[in-house]
């Protein structure tokens, strides 16, 4: 089965001897960041022929699936289950809502109204606001890095957002996919916030396997009102294929920061902006202006900058 075939390859990476915690969450991070890259494209493909909402049920669903094969085969689904109190059902809950219904739907309807060269870099400016959390709730102090970094994402935002000219599609809808894309780098980094305490009382297959069952109930009653929509072009893409870049990436980014820790994780899943700009160029055929590959550009040094910072 598939979900045995990805167990094994995230497995071997666990359990390899040879290699520190640190640098196996490192490893892990590079697949998840590897995942996302293909994965923009991937529900572009699916989004041609239905909306996001059917999108994300279909997705979201065919991996708790996933998730839940994966933990009876590690054998830590009752268990994880037992674990489970009133407190953490409502993080997990919370974390569900803010990064794979919320954060998730505002990402794929970027994706649907101005693609992915344009969405994937501003959506991946979530760092930028784990750090404004961590200013306005822990009293953490800005650093001049930091502000430089908040400086080239601010920019890079204004460059991307910018309609290309000869362009027939109303040029306000630019800017209000660049809000929507915005809009889910809020969200989702409201959710990583909540990994790294989750992580700490249950496996992180548990994290991730919670996470999408209580998102697919969430959107089949989101979905049961606004209607469902499907056929074969949109269950292959962003059913089946975005359902295997999900149960990838999202249990090795969890298990990333378990083991190496969000500040260390985030440096390097920040890279694959960067690969679907040009994986959605390949794939796609998205035309890259030079704006948006400087725009790019600018985005990944402010995420940068603002980690290090």
């Amino acid at each position: 089965m598939i979900e045995e075939s990805v167990y094994n390859v995230l497995n071997a990476l666990q359990t390899a001897t040879v290699l520190s915690p640190e640098l196996k969450g490192e490893l892990l991070a590079i697949l998840a960041a590897l995942c996302w890259a293909a994965g923009g494209s991937i529900y572009r493909k699916g989004l041609d022929t239905t909306d996001p909402w059917s999108g994300n049920l279909m997705r979201i669903t065919l991996a708790s699936l996933g998730f839940l094969v994966l933990m009876v085969t590690k054998g830590t689904l009752i268990e994880s289950l037992a674990r489970v109190s009133t407190s953490l059902a409502l993080w997990l809950i919370l974390s569900a809502f803010m990064a794979l219904v919320l954060g998730d739907y505002l990402l794929l309807r970027s994706l649907k109204d101005i693609g992915v060269a344009r969405t994937i870099p501003i959506s991946s400016t979530y760092p930028l606001f784990v750090v404004l959390w961590s200013v306005l709730f822990y009293g953490k102090e800005i650093s001049y890095v930091v502000v430089i970094g908040t400086v080239f994402i601010v920019a890079a935002i204004r460059l991307i957002s910018e309609p290309q000219q000869k362009m027939s599609i109303d040029a306000s809808l630019y800017t209000k996919g660049a809000v929507i894309a915005l809009s889910a780098a809020v969200c989702w980094s409201i959710s990583i916030v909540m990994l790294d305490y989750l992580t700490q009382f249950l496996p992180s297959e548990a994290v991730a396997g919670f996470r999408f069952i209580v998102s697919a109930v969430m959107l089949s009653a989101i979905v049961s009102r606004s209607g469902f929509f499907w056929d074969r072009n949109s269950l292959m893409w962003i059913g089946i294929g975005g359902a295997l870049v999900l149960i990838v990436s999202n249990y090795a980014f969890v298990e990333a920061i378990r083991m190496a820790g969000s500040v260390a994780v985030a440096p390097i899943t920040s890279v694959y902006p960067v690969i679907s700009v040009f994986v959605a160029a390949i794939f796609l055929r998205e035309k890259l202006s030079l704006k948006i590959l400087a725009g790019t550009l600018l985005s990944f040094s402010g995420v940068i900058l603002v980690i290090m910072g």
